[in-house]
């Protein structure tokens, strides 16, 4: 069992999502960095799909009542195991009253923790991902983060040698993004705009929220022609009335009326989740098929990937 001690509204059991029900306007929810989701659960050598936290801004304060094997990735800083530092994101063994401690976060936004065999979490819809918008799943299955007091069951587990994670998966979120974007050429832009948007960087403006991430750029996109709402995919990237982009995350609603430029391919938008407020990203585009050999790519590396 995990007993936590502190917890914040970020804070989330989470796995890779729900799908097929966006129809009924329910949305995909999941991992906001779906990559560094994937590497908690790999490092472990459980199915990709075990229910896991996605620790959102840190704060997080937990204790190991039983012996478990944990593994944590994604943004890093001030992450401890009983007082002492973690050498970084790896699998680590955890004995019966253990501590884990996640305090400010130098690097990213979200953390994942993961326990061998996964956290025993009832599904709804065919997932456990919390999505406050829809007040679906997580641990009491309403929607509601995770609080002090909580309980999460995971199975007692032989406890094993540290394993980091190969340095050369390892991610920095503090430099400049360069996000890949398949174009869209159906929503009546002008070929300008596309040339406009891809020669200038935008920084991540302070509304950001797991519906959504705001852009700011120097020079505004025209979008002024209306259109119906239509479905709209995960990292869309829609062009408000303002001329400014909006990419389109986790819990995104299904219909959308502003126009669609393009869609953030699915490892650039866990990149992108992981921005602070003010930092730079620019775009690149991508086509379809490079876009799709990359996401086999990670199905095939990981066994899921969604």
């Amino acid at each position: 069992m995990l007993h936590i001690k502190l917890a914040n509204q970020m804070h989330t059991i989470q796995d890779l999502g729900r799908f097929g029900f966006a129809s009924q306007g329910v949305a995909h929810a999941g991992p906001m960095d779906s990559i560094a989701a994937c590497w908690a659960n790999h490092l472990l050598r459980n199915p990709v799909t075990c229910p896991m936290i996605e620790i959102g801004f840190g704060g997080f304060v937990a204790e190991f009542v039983e012996d478990v094997n944990f593994a944590i990735t994604g943004a890093w800083g001030e992450i401890s195991l009983n007082g002492y530092p973690l050498a970084g994101p790896g699998a680590y063994p955890a004995p019966a009253g253990s501590e884990l401690r996640i305090g400010q976060l130098d690097s990213g936004l979200f953390t994942y923790l993961a326990v061998d065999a996964g956290f025993e979490v009832h599904p709804i819809l065919g997932s456990v991902a919390t999505c406050q918008r829809d007040l679906l799943g997580g641990l009491h299955q309403t929607g509601a983060s995770l609080s002090s007091g909580d309980a999460l069951i995971y199975q007692k587990t032989k406890l094993m040698a540290a394993q980091l994670m190969p340095r050369r998966y390892l991610e920095s979120y503090s430099n400049p993004l360069v996000c890949e974007i398949i174009f869209r050429v159906t929503d009546n832009f002008e070929s300008a705009a596309f040339d406009q948007f891809l020669h200038q960087s935008y920084k991540v403006s302070q509304e950001q929220s797991r519906m959504g991430y705001r852009l700011h750029g120097q020079s505004i996109i025209n979008a002024s022609s209306p259109r119906y709402s239509v479905p709209i995919p995960l990292g869309g990237v829609q062009i408000t009335p303002s001329g400014q982009p909006i990419v389109l995350m986790r819990d995104h609603q299904s219909l959308g009326g502003y126009p669609l430029l393009g869609t953030v391919t699915r490892r650039s938008l866990g990149q992108l989740a992981q921005r602070r407020s003010g930092q730079q990203v620019s775009f690149r585009a991508v086509s379809l098929d490079e876009a799709r050999v990359d996401f086999v790519r990670c199905q095939k590396f990981f066994g899921d990937f969604r």
